[in-house]
């Protein structure tokens, strides 16, 4: 009888115990906000924040622990991955994960553990979370101008400013890769102070030339560095787009205005004017004229040079006509200039007319005959009255 009371009793006690090991095997996982040197207790494990290497990385560094020494190991840990210690939650370890950077001094950090473990606690550390003699490197990356078109220089400063409380150690700009719109004049790669103290900057510049037009995107400046202990650390600038505007042309527009026809032996003005009506400079301009027929009308001052015109400039001048034969003529005027992407010729047409010399006795002529007929016929009126 006490052989089947105590079978019923261990029977009814091994779901309990079933059920305590398969909650005990249970994995579980809380999140914390860790500042530096807060730290989460769990079981036997501590893992402690030590320092955000890199915000724009997703990278930090985190101290993990055993309390009777069995591991004390020092770790970066990246952003959103998970790390595995003594198996991890899945063995009979833990498992930190980085879910959050919030700024230089703090992060979201997610611990998975089984249930057996206990409960896991935060530890704030004593005191002000904020580190002594860190390095925190800013970097700034801009260019000259923001309106870009082919075959225009552009200069890029990269800047890079230690805003923390220590000195950065082996820094290194990283400007890659060259932007295939550009072609590299000068001063690139951008070369900084392999140290900065906390409060000291440094610059670079270099030079470039659009060379293809577009929108493109300018890619990050990352810098690396290491504190005094010779942890690495990095940062990047922000990346920004840009847009090249086609080559800037000059664009000239040829008027040519005469005073009206010319009498044969006579003279007269023509005024010319060129208007730069592009965005561009027309450089070294150089007027040739021609006449057609090519006997009969005389120009003196139609040929002429200008060194530039400028965008949006005028320039005007006067040529005198000689008519030497009656007729109607064609001036033609062209302008040969640079205006950006090589030589072009802008071409003017305007026609003349050279007409033939009337002399004042003709007209004497004509009143003489006419004068003897009003003569005549007075006479012949009054012989006829009486």
């Amino acid at each position: 009888m006490r052989l089947l009371i105590s079978i019923l009793i261990l029977l009814l006690l091994l779901p309990q115990a079933w059920a305590r090991e398969s909650d005990e095997d249970q994995i579980v996982f809380k999140d914390f906000i860790l500042f530096i040197r807060d730290r989460i207790d769990i079981g036997n494990y501590r893992a402690e924040l030590v320092d955000i290497q890199s915000v724009r990385d997703g990278l930090v560094m985190m101290h993990i622990s055993k309390v009777r020494g069995a591991r004390d190991e020092q770790r970066a840990i990246l952003q959103n991955s998970a790390n595995n210690f003594d198996g991890g939650a899945e063995g009979d370890g833990i498992t930190i994960t980085v879910t959050g950077i919030l700024d230089e001094q703090s992060a979201k950090v997610r611990v998975e553990y089984k249930e057996g473990l206990g409960t896991a606690r935060k530890r704030t550390a004593e005191g002000l979370p904020i580190p002594k003699d860190v390095p925190r490197l800013t970097v700034q990356k801009s260019f000259d101008k923001n309106q870009i078109g082919v075959g225009d220089q552009v200069k890029v400063t990269v800047t890079v400013k230690n805003t923390g409380t220590g000195q950065a150690l082996d820094i290194k700009a990283e400007d890659m890769p060259p932007l295939p719109v550009f072609s590299y004049i000068a001063g690139y790669p951008p070369k900084i102070k392999n140290k900065l103290d906390p409060g000291e900057s440094d610059s670079a510049v270099y030079m470039m030339t659009a060379v293809k037009e577009g929108s493109f995107r300018v890619p990050a400046v990352q810098v690396r560095y290491k504190d005094s202990k010779e942890n690495a650390k990095s940062n990047n600038s922000e990346p920004f787009n840009i847009l090249i505007n086609p080559r800037n042309k000059a664009e000239l527009v040829l008027s040519l205005t005469p005073s009206g026809p010319i009498p044969v032996d006579s003279s007269d003005e023509m005024d010319v004017s060129m208007l730069n009506a592009g965005k561009a400079p027309a450089t070294r301009v150089e007027i040739e004229a021609a006449i057609k027929p090519s006997v009969g009308l005389e120009a003196f001052g139609l040929e002429k040079s200008f060194f530039e015109i400028p965008p949006s400039e005028v320039e005007s001048y006067s040529a005198k006509l000689l008519g030497r034969k009656a007729g109607n003529y064609t001036i033609t005027l062209k302008a040969r200039f640079q205006r950006g992407d090589g030589t072009f010729i802008q071409e003017a047409k305007t026609e003349v007319v050279v007409l033939e010399r009337v002399y004042e006795y003709v007209y004497l002529l004509l009143i003489i005959p006419a004068a003897a007929v009003i003569a005549w016929l007075y006479r012949r009126h009054r012989e006829y009255k009486y």
